[in-house]
């Protein structure tokens, strides 16, 4: 019976490589939630920068892992494998991202934008342009009925929006981004007939993929099936 081929020593470290822009990204978020570390450096530049070139790096890697494994894939074929999905999975994934941050989405939608709910307790976030036009978040709607203030901050949780001010006619709430911890607000505002909402992103010199319009939709629908 013919003896298995003997690992190549670099077979490991081309997997290991190939792994190594996914434990970078890991490194940066838990840096800027727990560390301290500043957004411009953990997503600008380990993020961004460094770990989006790194992937390159490693699905060059991964392709090397995966000649070196044609020749004993039984002895082999587990680090070309491991190598190979995580490089392709971390190329994708940047590509797929940047291809939503190419899209000129709106970062402060709101469903009135002719009289939009302003902020309150959140103003000095925003002190810029009005919101966009319903047209560019149609999922941005307004309720056609005037909802009770705990419903209201029902919904803002059920959105992901913690409630930071409340009133008989008007909610606000924070949403924070799991990786970075990107901000978004949101205020609904209540009135006879009609309640209205409006989400905006903190940051406005990042694009955020169309997150502020996801946002807008499910708090939307959140209210929605609060009314009911």
């Amino acid at each position: 019976m013919p003896s298995r081929k003997p690992v190549p020593a670099v077979l490991p470290w081309l997997t290991a490589l190939a792994a190594a822009p996914l434990v970078l990204i890991v490194a940066a978020v838990a840096a800027t939630r727990f560390g301290g570390l500043d957004v411009a450096t953990a997503h600008d530049l380990l993020t961004w920068t460094v770990a989006r070139a790194l992937a390159w790096v490693g699905l060059a890697a991964a392709l090397a892992a995966a000649v070196l494994a044609l020749r004993d894939l039984r002895g082999r074929g587990l680090y070309a494998a491991a190598a190979l999905v995580l490089a392709g999975v971390t190329v994708a994934g940047f590509e797929r991202q940047a291809a939503q941050f190419r899209r000129d989405t709106p970062r402060d939608v709101s469903s009135n934008p002719g009289e939009p709910p302003a902020f309150s307790r959140l103003a000095a976030f925003h002190r810029g342009p009005a919101p966009t036009a319903a047209e560019a978040c149609p999922a941005a709607r307004s309720i056609p009925t005037q909802v009770l203030a705990q419903q209201a901050a029902s919904a803002l949780v059920d959105a992901g929006f913690p409630v930071v001010r409340a009133s008989t006619f008007e909610v606000e709430g924070v949403h924070e981004g799991a990786w970075f911890g990107f901000a978004h607000d949101a205020v609904v505002r209540i009135r006879p007939g009609r309640t209205d909402i409006r989400v905006a992103a903190r940051d406005r010199t990042r694009p955020d993929g169309g997150a502020t319009c996801r946002l807008a939709a499910e708090l939307a629908a959140a209210l929605e099936r609060n009314a009911r």
